[in-house]
C-alpha cells in the first residue's frame, strides 16, 4: 500500500470542548456503532508527538501520534451491548473529550448507485408507512454525502443517527430496511454506513490494490496507477513535472527580461477522469475516509451503469470486492449484492441485461458473497423497483444463513447448477430448492426456451418432476434440442420459485461459451485490422462480451474498400476444431468468412456464413481439427444500408476460435 502524505483537516465534534486538540474520525461521535468480536482501530489526529489514550468498556489502550499529527490504537474484541457507554480520548493528560451512547453489534457498509440511494421516501406505500410506525432502537445510520477527490480523503461530513420515522425518510432504503432485519432478528445493535451515488459505474469505487493480481486487468491497473495521486507510479512522474516546471520558470523568466518568446509551459502527469459515472472519485472520496473501520460485511447494489458489459463485469466485480476486503483488513467479510430488476432498456440492447445478470450470478463463484434475485418484484418500465423492502429481505436471509449461521433460513431462489440432453427432452437442474420447485401462479413454468445447434430458440413446455427438484423441457417445434435458456430477455418476469417463495434467476446453458466446444483459445488474445476503424470501435472482438455497441462490439473502418479483415494472433499453436462468430444487430453487415493458419501467410477458409440485417446472429463454423495460430474473419459483402451506419463498416461482435 503506497504511503500517502496527505494531512488530516480537524474535525471538531459538537461534544468537543473550545480547547480540545484531540480529533477521532467523524466515525467516532455521539451514538456510534462499533463491531462485535473482532479488533476495532480507533483513529484520529492530535498534536504530533503528543500521547492519546482511548478508554471503552474496560479497556485502555495508548498511542504516540506522529509528526503529522496521526494516531491509531486498536481496542480488543468485545461482545455485542446495547448499553450506551462512554469512549474517551485523551491527550497528554487533558481533559478527556467524551463520545457518548456508543454501542457494540453489526455494521455493514451499503454502497451502488440509485437503487441503493433510493431514500424510504421514494419507495412504495407499505414500506413508507412501515418505515413511520416508530423508532428501531437497536439500529443507527450513518450517511456519507455525495463527494468526489482525485486523492484519498481522511474524514466526511456525517454523524451517526437513532433510527427514526424522520432520519429513515432520507436514508438507503435497502440499508434502513436491512438494518432493521438484522435488528430484529439478532436482538443486538446494528450500525448501517450508506455511501452510494446514483448512476455511478463500478470503476470509480475501486480501490486501487483491488486490481492487483487479476489478469485481465493488469493493463487497466497499469494505467489507472501512472494517473491516481498518492502513488509512486504518478507521485515520480509529478516529481519530475516540478522540477520541469522550475527549470522553464527560470528559462520564461530569462526570456522576459530578454524580451523574448517564453518557452511552453510543461505539461503534468495526466489524472484519470474525474466523476461518480468516470473513472475515479467515489472511492477516495466515500469510502476511504471509512477506512479501517471494524465491520462485518458490505452490501452491494449497482450494474445499470454498466449494463452491456457481459462477462467484464464479474471481473470487475472481483477488483470491487478484493480492494474493499483488503482495505478494511476483513479478507472474509460478506459482501451481498442484488440482481438487478428486469427493465426495457430497447430492442437493441434485449440480450444486455441477461448478460450482466449472469455475470452477476458468477459473481457467488467468489468466497462470502450472496446475491438478491429481484426478477419478481421489479417494474419494466422503471429502472428503481419501489418495493426495497423485500430487497432488504433477501439481502438479510443471506447474512441470517451464512453469516450468522441461521441454519433453517432459506437464503436464496433456485440457481441453475446443470443441464442434460435425454430422449425425453433436456432435464434441468437448480440448487437452492428451499423445498422443492413450484411456480408462483400455480400453472406451468414459464420463460423456458431450447434449440438445437443451430441456436435457434423456442418456447419450451416446461415440466416441474414429481419430486419438484429438476424441470423437463420439450418442444415441438426442436425435435432434437441440444440447449436451453430462462428468463433470457431483459423483460422476463418469470413465475419459477421455490416454496419458500424466492424467485429463480436466469441461466443460458450456452452462454457465454458453448460447454460441448471445447476450450475458447482466442479469448483475450491480440488482434489486427486490415480497415482500423478510428472512432473507438476497433476493440472487442476476443473480450468475452457478444456486445452490441463500444468497446464490446467490433467495427473495421467506413472505407469503401472490399474485402477488410481482422486476425487473431493465438500466440500458440492450437489444434482448432471450431469457429463461432456473430455480428450485432446494427450496422449492413451480411457475408463474413473465416479461415485459419499456422504460419500468417496462408489461410485456409473453413467456413463462410450470410447474416441478416439488424438482427443479432451467431453461427458456428465446423471442421476436422487442424493446427493453426491464426484466426481471420473476412467481410465479402453488406446489405444495403440500414440505420445510422453507414454500409461500409464492417460489424463482428465476437470471433472466438475453439480447440479440444
Amino acid at each position: 500500500m503506497p504511503t500517502h502524505r496527505l494531512f488530516w483537516p480537524v474535525f471538531l465534534l459538537l461534544c468537543h470542548s473550545a480547547s480540545a486538540e484531540i480529533s477521532p474520525s467523524p466515525l467516532f461521535q455521539n451514538g456510534a456503532v462499533l463491531q462485535r468480536e473482532k479488533n476495532v482501530p480507533i483513529w484520529g489526529i492530535a498534536t504530533p508527538a503528543s500521547s492519546v489514550t482511548v478508554t471503552f468498556a474496560g479497556q485502555t489502550k495508548t498511542a504516540t501520534a506522529d509528526a503529522t499529527g496521526k494516531w491509531q490504537v486498536s481496542l480488543d474484541p468485545m461482545p455485542a451491548s446495547a448499553e450506551g457507554r462512554t469512549l474517551t480520548l485523551t491527550e497528554n493528560n487533558t481533559p478527556p473529550l467524551e463520545i457518548k451512547d456508543v454501542l457494540v453489534g453489526e455494521v455493514w457498509l451499503g454502497s451502488g448507485q440509485s437503487n441503493m440511494q433510493w431514500a424510504v421516501n421514494q419507495t412504495r406505500k407499505e414500506d413508507q408507512d412501515l418505515a413511520a410506525s416508530g423508532p428501531i432502537p437497536l439500529l443507527r445510520l450513518f450517511d456519507v454525502p455525495r463527494v468526489l477527490n482525485h486523492a484519498r480523503q481522511q474524514t466526511v461530513n456525517a454523524t451517526w443517527k437513532p433510527a427514526n420515522p424522520e432520519t429513515a425518510k432520507s436514508f438507503s432504503a435497502v440499508g434502513y430496511f436491512f438494518g432493521q432485519q438484522l435488528a430484529e432478528e439478532l436482538k443486538i445493535p446494528v450500525g448501517i454506513i450508506h455511501s452510494s451515488w446514483g448512476g455511478s459505474r463500478i470503476e470509480p469505487w475501486w480501490a486501487e490494490e483491488g486490481l492487483e493480481g487479476i489478469a485481465e486487468l493488469a493493463a487497466t491497473q497499469t494505467h489507472r496507477l501512472a494517473r491516481s495521486p498518492g502513488f509512486p507510479q504518478y507521485d515520480q512522474a509529478l516529481r519530475q513535472h516540478i522540477t520541469a516546471v522550475r527549470t522553464w520558470a527560470d528559462q520564461a523568466e530569462a526570456a522576459l527580461a530578454a524580451n523574448q518568446p517564453t518557452p511552453i509551459i510543461p505539461t503534468g502527469p495526466e489524472l484519470l477522469k474525474l466523476g461518480h459515472n468516470a473513472e475515479t472519485g467515489t472511492y477516495q472520496a466515500m469510502i476511504h475516509p471509512l477506512v479501517p473501520y471494524a465491520l462485518r460485511g458490505f452490501l452491494w447494489y449497482q450494474g445499470e451503469s454498466n449494463n452491456g458489459e457481459g462477462m467484464a463485469y464479474t471481473t470487475k466485480k472481483l477488483a470491487l470486492i478484493t480492494g474493499w476486503r483488503k482495505q478494511f483488513a476483513a479478507p472474509e467479510a460478506p459482501f451481498l449484492f442484488v440482481q438487478l430488476a428486469p427493465y426495457n432498456y430497447g430492442e437493441p440492447r434485449r440480450f444486455d441485461l441477461p448478460g450482466i445478470w449472469w455475470a452477476q450470478q458468477k459473481t457467488l463463484d467468489i468466497p462470502h458473497t450472496g446475491m438478491a434475485v429481484t426478477n419478481d418484484i421489479g417494474n419494466v418500465r422503471d429502472i428503481h423497483p419501489n418495493n426495497k423492502s423485500e430487497v432488504a429481505r433477501r439481502l438479510a436471509l443471506w447474512a441470517l444463513a451464512d453469516t450468522y449461521g441461521k441454519k433453517d433460513t432459506v437464503k436464496s431462489g433456485p440457481l441453475y447448477s446443470g443441464y442434460k440432453v435425454t430422449p425425453e427432452g433436456i432435464a434441468i437442474r437448480f440448487d437452492h430448492l428451499g423445498g422443492g420447485l413450484v411456480t408462483r401462479d400455480g400453472i406451468a413454468p414459464n420463460w423456458f426456451e431450447i434449440a438445437g445447434p443451430d441456436e435457434q430458440y423456442h418456447p419450451a413446455e416446461a415440466k416441474i418432476s414429481s419430486d419438484g427438484t429438476w424441470i423437463l423441457l420439450t418442444s415441438t417445434n426442436v425435435p432434437k434440442p441440444d440447449r436451453a435458456r430462462f428468463a433470457w430477455s431483459q423483460i422476463a418476469e418469470p413465475n419459477l420459485m421455490n416454496k419458500a417463495g424466492l424467485p429463480a434467476a436466469s441461466f443460458n446453458t450456452h452462454w457465454p461459451e458453448d460447454p460441448t466446444l471445447g476450450r475458447n483459445v482466442s479469448k483475450g488474445k491480440p488482434h489486427q485490422s486490415s480497415h482500423p476503424n478510428t472512432y473507438g470501435w476497433n476493440t472487442g472482438v476476443t473480450d468475452g462480451n457478444w456486445g452490441n455497441a463500444s468497446p464490446t462490439c467490433y467495427a473495421t473502418s467506413e472505407s469503401p474498400e472490399f474485402p477488410k479483415s481482422v486476425t487473431i494472433d493465438l500466440g500458440t499453436t492450437e489444434t482448432l476444431h471450431r469457429i463461432r462468430y456473430g455480428t450485432p444487430p446494427i450496422g449492413s453487415t451480411k457475408t463474413i468468412a473465416v479461415s485459419i493458419s499456422e504460419d500468417g501467410k496462408t489461410f485456409t477458409e473453413v467456413g463462410r456464413h450470410d447474416f441478416p440485417a439488424k438482427q443479432a446472429t451467431r453461427t458456428t463454423a465446423a471442421f476436422n481439427p487442424t493446427k493453426a495460430r491464426y484466426v481471420r474473419a473476412t467481410f465479402l459483402a453488406n446489405h444495403l444500408q440500414q440505420d445510422n451506419y453507414g454500409a461500409s463498416f464492417g460489424f463482428l461482435s465476437e470471433l472466438e476460435a475453439y480447440a479440444n
